[in-house]
């Protein structure tokens, strides 16, 4: 197994540990995000949905967006993802296929109200399902939906024809839901400290030989189109350290809702040509190192060490350095969308 050339050495995980990191770091000492030098080549990862309604032979479908700003929700949508707590606002409010599909319908039936909104969905149905390159084995698999989508459709009265996701992304705290403030700051979010020392990890922890049997996978890996995954020194480092740990977030999120994370290149075994796409228009490259449970969101670092977030919306800059980065997820704090 070798590296290509020209990988940046940064600091392992046991080095910054501790420091200061993620929401609780001034804002003016942060570096600047990264720029996109040219806009990414292709629209995946996607999620597709499908509305059924009783007046209609065939159901609405879409896919999820990212333009800029988001689509204009009806008014009834916008009301009720404008009063999400943190622990259900998600980063992409907005952008998922759920809420375009039922504000096009509201819109054509005239709703005014939430009453009429609900009489103009009753017997409704909706079903989302992951769009993935070619070769991925979640290609047309249901996607669950998001937190701020699963509220819409209780509120809407929107029977889901997705199945339920074997187990919750966020989690609780204290035994309670994560419901969390409509504004302001919340009660306490936890820190990246915290859910590495329950995750059970501890400073110096390297499993050398599992970060190379990753390596060996992910070299032999082409997309069907050719792609390879990238490989240097400081994605075989986080992989040592933080290899199969699942962090789980502690409070319910400073802007949006917090999530959970595996450290699992393979995870991004499939997402080859994504990460060279977005690693051109970066001018850089990138490397998995595991998922966002629940939503699928993938996780990438440069050869700098940045974390990134590539979900059915978008691409994220989530932090300058890992932990940052996955402080980002796990105290809900607002990340960098990705624009060029």
């Amino acid at each position: 197994m070798g590296f290509a050339d020209g990988g940046t050495i940064v600091l392992v995980i046991s080095d910054i540990h501790g420091q200061s990191s993620g929401a609780s770091q001034a804002e003016d000492a942060r570096p600047d995000p990264p720029a996109l030098l040219r806009r990414r080549d292709g629209i995946l990862p996607t999620t597709a949905a499908a509305l059924s309604l009783p007046e209609r032979a065939q159901p609405l479908t879409g896919t999820a967006s990212r333009s800029t700003p988001p689509p204009e929700p009806h008014p009834v949508v916008a009301e009720i993802l404008a009063g999400l707590g943190t622990a259900q606002r998600e980063r992409h409010l907005g952008r998922c296929p759920e809420p375009a599909l039922l504000s096009r319908w509201l819109f054509e039936t005239g709703a005014g109200s939430l009453e009429q909104a609900r009489h103009a969905l009753n017997g409704a149905g909706i079903i989302c399902r992951h769009i993935r390159e070619d070769g991925d084995p979640r290609h047309g698999a249901h996607a669950a939906h998001c937190r701020s989508c699963a509220v819409l459709l209780a509120r809407l009265g929107v029977t889901s024809l997705t199945p339920a996701p074997a187990a919750a992304r966020g989690g609780t705290f204290g035994g309670d839901t994560l419901g969390g403030p409509t504004q302001g700051a919340p009660w306490s979010v936890g820190t990246v400290d915290q859910a590495l020392e329950a995750a059970g990890w501890r400073p110096g922890r390297g499993h050398a030989a599992k970060a190379e049997a990753w390596a060996d996978v992910l070299s032999g890996h082409r997309s069907p189109q050719g792609h390879p995954h990238e490989l240097f020194p400081a994605a075989f480092e986080t992989w040592a350290e933080l290899g199969e740990i699942t962090l789980q977030p502690n409070g319910p999120g400073v802007a949006f809702a917090p999530s959970a994370v595996v450290i699992d290149p393979l995870a991004g075994l499939h997402w080859a040509r994504v990460l060279s796409d977005l690693g051109y228009a970066l001018g850089g490259r990138l490397a998995p190192l595991g998922e966002e449970l629940g939503s699928g969101a993938l996780l990438a670092l440069d050869t700098e060490g940045r974390l990134y977030g590539i979900d059915h919306s978008g691409d994220w800059y989530l932090g300058h350095d890992v932990l940052t980065g996955l402080a980002t997820l796990l105290t809900g704090a607002a990340p960098h969308r990705l624009e060029p």
